[in-house]
């Protein structure tokens, strides 16, 4: 799923530092949002957002919303390998926007934000069970 939404066509228009800077204070938003925190709060960037009182259904919640908003799917197993919101971030930044925006990638191969095939399997795996009927 990839289509072109209104804040991709902002995102577009920025420098990469501006993007990054838009894309925390959205990852921020939608936290707060679910951690039922006011605006004026802060969430620490490198505290596992679990520790913060999320459930992994929280996270799945906030992942969609993430999704919709930027018009492309993210990789569920990113946000449960390293939970913190820093993490998130740089995989967005990373692996996600310039994919959208049309930026050319620094770097071939495994980037940052990307997890390896086994820890990926294992996550899945155990996603698998946790929703199971």
């Amino acid at each position: 799923m990839t289509k072109t939404t209104p804040l991709v066509e902002q995102l577009r228009g920025l420098s990469r530092p501006e993007r990054r800077s838009r894309v925390e204070e959205l990852a921020r938003s939608e936290f707060r949002t679910a951690l039922l925190m006011s605006e004026g709060e802060e969430i620490p960037l490198d505290q596992n957002y679990f520790d913060l009182g999320l459930t992994s259904l929280r996270v799945t919640e906030i992942k969609q919303r993430l999704e919709a908003q930027l018009g492309c799917a993210i990789d569920t197993a990113v946000l449960f390998a390293v939970p913190t919101l820093a993490r998130l971030v740089e995989y967005l930044q990373n692996e996600i926007l310039p994919t959208l925006t049309g930026e050319s990638t620094a770097s071939e191969g495994r980037g940052a934000g990307t997890v390896p095939p086994a820890r990926k399997a294992l996550i899945t795996d155990l996603l698998n069970d946790l929703y199971r009927d």
